[in-house]
C-alpha cells in the first residue's frame, strides 16, 4: 500500500482494477469491430479479430486452448515452442504409425480428428468465447463463417508448426485453389508425407 497526498492506494486492488477495465475497453472494441462487419472479406480484419481476443485470453479465465492456438498460429511465422505446439501433438501424434504408408496415416488422423480439421473445434471453441463475453455476432453463420475460414487458413498457410521431434516433426497449410486446402505432414525419420484435403464450403 502506498500513500498519495491524504489517497491510500492498495497496488493489488490497483493492479485488479485496471485489468478488468482494461479487458472491458478491449471486449468494447471488439464488439463494436464484430458489429460493423458480420462478414469479412479482408486477411487483416481476420488478424484484428485474433489480436484482440489474445488480449482477453491473456487476462485469465476459461484457457480456450485452441481458439488460443490459432491466435498464436495467425499471429507468427512460425510455431516451434513446445507449450504451443503441445496442443496439437498430444491429439494428432496417437494416431501416427511410421511403419505405415502416408495415406494410412491420413486416414486415421481424419478417423479421430475429422472437426479438427473441417475447424470445428476452433468453431466451438470460438462460440464459446463469443457467449462468454456477450459479444453479439453473426460470424458463426456458415456464410460468414467459412468465408472467415478461408481467409484464416490464407493466413496460417505462411507459418509451420514445427514440433519437438516425436513421430509428427512438422505440418503446413498447403494451398490448391481458391476453396481447397490442405494440411501437410513430415513425419521424423519418414519419407511418407501424410496430407489431408479440405474442402471449403461455398455457402
Amino acid at each position: 500500500m502506498f500513500r498519495w497526498g491524504n489517497i491510500f492506494l492498495s497496488s493489488h486492488k490497483l493492479t485488479i482494477r485496471i485489468t478488468q477495465n482494461g479487458q472491458k475497453t478491449v471486449i468494447d472494441k471488439l464488439k463494436f469491430f464484430l458489429k460493423v462487419h458480420t462478414l469479412f472479406t479482408e486477411e487483416c480484419e481476420v488478424i484484428y479479430l485474433m489480436v484482440q481476443i489474445r488480449k482477453i485470453l491473456n487476462d485469465g479465465g476459461i484457457p480456450h486452448r485452441t481458439l488460443r492456438f490459432y491466435c498464436n498460429w495467425a499471429l507468427h511465422n512460425k510455431l516451434d515452442q513446445e507449450t504451443t505446439t503441445s496442443l496439437l501433438s498430444d491429439k494428432l501424434e496417437p494416431e501416427i504409425n511410421r511403419k505405415k504408408s502416408g495415406h494410412e496415416n491420413a486416414r486415421n488422423l481424419i478417423l479421430y480428428n475429422s472437426d479438427f480439421f473441417k475447424l470445428n473445434t476452433l468453431k466451438d471453441d470460438l462460440e464459446l468465447f463469443i457467449n462468454e463475453n456477450a459479444i453479439p455476432t453473426d460470424l458463426m453463420d456458415n456464410k460468414n463463417w467459412w468465408g472467415f475460414a478461408k481467409l484464416l487458413l490464407e493466413i496460417i498457410k505462411d507459418c509451420h508448426v514445427y514440433f519437438v521431434p516425436t513421430e509428427i516433426s512438422e505440418l503446413e497449410i498447403v494451398k490448391y485453389d481458391a476453396r481447397n486446402f490442405g494440411y501437410k505432414f513430415t513425419l521424423t525419420n519418414n519419407r511418407q508425407k501424410p496430407v489431408i484435403k479440405l474442402k471449403l464450403k461455398s455457402k
